[in-house]
């Protein structure tokens, strides 16, 4: 049976993190009329979730398939080809949605023409493990005007609603399965293609941090994949010795400005050093990429 709208969801050994996950979305309040399923496909070769899935009961339908291809481009594909909703939501296995996220995308559905929504995604820490590094600082996502125009610096699958059609003729690539990325490249492609994407706030989803993030250590590696991924992206979009010829000097640049600024910033205390240092990482991985080096954070 078809349905309005299809909730995506890609999962890896997360077995705590997914069940908080589909406990939010079945206490989920859903619009008057609105025929909605629940599509769940891991990605662990070994089948981890599946025990869990078989007992879990959905108040909506529910489907679950496996992708052992270990590569979450191949996850999302999946759930993207099993969908059958006229518009297919994405939410991440480390996330909780607020009662009211479906209701509040359905009604940006009816108030705007746009192709695609995203929405915020408000962090907190499970466990404090360094205290200077304070989580909207550090870990905070973008955040927009209501139905604000959306460009490709805000697009995830962490929290979004996109019309299915899309998906007619793309696909998330698989070759940044493992390097991250993958729908920021797919949504960038929409986007290019004349799609029109709309932020919605009061979408909400919550990610908890788990202990192992809230350390400068993970955030450098992030910032690191994060420039790295933006060149590769880069490199698609222009050529690879054009990014080179214009990335190069622009990342030795910024590079040295961090290590001007850096004891400066020391002065102000660890906070401030650590924000200067984690640009000096992204710019790290800007010049990995232009230099030819891979790096899979996912791998």
């Amino acid at each position: 049976m078809a349905a309005d709208v299809s909730i995506c969801v890609a999962t890896c050994r997360r077995p705590e993190g997914l069940s908080r996950l589909l406990t939010s979305l079945a206490r989920m309040r859903l619009p008057k009329g609105i025929r909605v399923e629940l599509i769940v496909v891991d990605n662990d070769p070994a089948g981890s979730a599946a025990a869990f899935l078989a007992g879990f009961a959905a108040p909506f339908a529910m489907r679950c398939f496996a992708e052992p291809r270990r590569n979450i481009a191949h996850a999302r594909n999946r759930a993207v080809e099993e969908a059958r909703g006229r518009w297919i939501a994405f939410v991440d296995d480390d996330e909780v949605v607020d009662p009211g996220w479906i209701e509040a995308y359905w009604s940006a559905v009816d108030a705007v023409a746009c192709d695609g929504f995203f929405g915020p995604v408000q962090r907190r820490v499970e466990e404090v493990v360094t205290p200077w590094l304070d989580v909207d600082r550090f870990f905070s996502g973008p955040r927009l005007a209501d139905r604000a125009s959306v460009g490709p610096g805000e697009f995830a699958t962490n929290n979004a609603l996109v019309r299915a059609d899309l998906f007619d003729d793309r696909r998330f690539d698989p070759h940044f399965g493992l390097r991250g990325g993958s729908d920021t490249e797919l949504f960038a492609r929409m986007w290019s293609a004349g799609a029109q994407f709309c932020w919605c706030d009061t979408a909400r989803v919550q990610e908890l941090i788990p202990p192992g993030r809230h350390r400068l250590g993970w955030l450098m590696r992030r910032a690191f994949r994060g420039g790295f991924v933006t060149t590769l992206l880069e490199q698609r979009r222009l050529g690879t010795w054009t990014a080179a010829r214009r990335g190069v000097p622009r990342a030795l640049a910024a590079l040295s400005l961090v290590i001007l600024g850096l004891p400066l910033a020391a002065l102000a205390g660890r906070a401030a050093a650590a924000r200067v240092w984690l640009r000096g990482c992204t710019q790290a991985g800007h010049l990995w990429a232009l230099l030819g080096f891979d790096f899979q954070e996912y791998a």
